[in-house]
């Protein structure tokens, strides 16, 4: 069954129980808000009806049958649901200094039921560790998700897709490994501070020296004889600068 709805800027076909995904809503509002240095939340909050744009697009995610997606386009709905869930878990809030800040609980807004799909109601890690990293054990999913952090790998400005994911994803890890957030040399010391996400989900990577994985993605090699030593998450909100 099919509903249209306007709000405000944009018109809705809202195809309940489809299994199709359209992110071209998605598309626009990331195009609109996401800069190289993070989100411009304070434009988005104040707009009103791109807030609501972003309620409609998980409203309409809510209703899609994975099951008739591929393999490639379920990995890829689910990245991008999840950080349309945490771009409207900070919206919602906004301002706020950090996601850490969301709920009674640090850190609680990614436990929190919130996200519609389908019958269930599902946080941001059942998303993040109980389906994408269990269906599809990906170490690069790491660097596609985001946690609307500063140390989290940046959000991409445009939707991830089935038929694209390779390589938005090689594209996501090469940035991220060649960026600060995710090594720092210091070769007077003979030691290399890397993400915390290295250390967080080393069975993921299947690495315990990070430039062994790193290196793969890197144009400089890293020194694997190095100390390993850890860069202190930043959990300020990724707003853009």
């Amino acid at each position: 069954m099919k509903y249209f709805l306007r709000t405000l800027g944009f018109l809705f076909l809202l195809n309940w129980g489809h299994g199709q995904v359209d992110d071209s809503i998605y598309a626009v509002l990331l195009q609109k808000y996401v800069q190289p240095s993070g989100v411009d939340y304070p434009a988005w909050a104040e707009n009103t009806s791109d807030v609501q744009a972003l309620d409609l697009v998980l409203a309409d995610w809510a209703q899609v049958d994975v099951a008739q997606l591929s393999p490639a386009q379920q990995k890829a709905f689910y990245i991008n649901l999840y950080n349309a869930g945490m771009l409207q878990a900070v919206l919602e809030r906004y301002p706020i200094k950090s996601v850490k800040s969301i709920g009674l609980i640090p850190f609680s807004i990614f436990k929190k039921d919130y996200i519609q799909q389908g019958e269930r109601s599902l946080s941001l890690d059942d998303i993040e560790k109980g389906i994408l990293l269990q269906k599809f054990p990906d170490p690069r999913i790491h660097f596609a998700v985001n946690c609307a952090s500063v140390s989290c790998p940046p959000l991409r400005a445009e939707p991830y897709r089935g038929a694209q994911l390779e390589a938005q994803l090689e594209e996501q890890t090469r940035l991220f490994a060649a960026s600060d957030q995710a090594a720092r040399v210091d070769a007077s010391k003979q030691r290399t501070a890397y993400s915390e996400l290295f250390k967080w989900y080393a069975s993921d990577f299947g690495v315990s020296q990070p430039a062994l994985f790193l290196n793969r993605y890197r144009s400089q090699p890293l020194p694997t004889e190095y100390d390993v030593i850890w860069i202190d998450y930043d959990w300020s909100l990724n707003q853009s600068k």
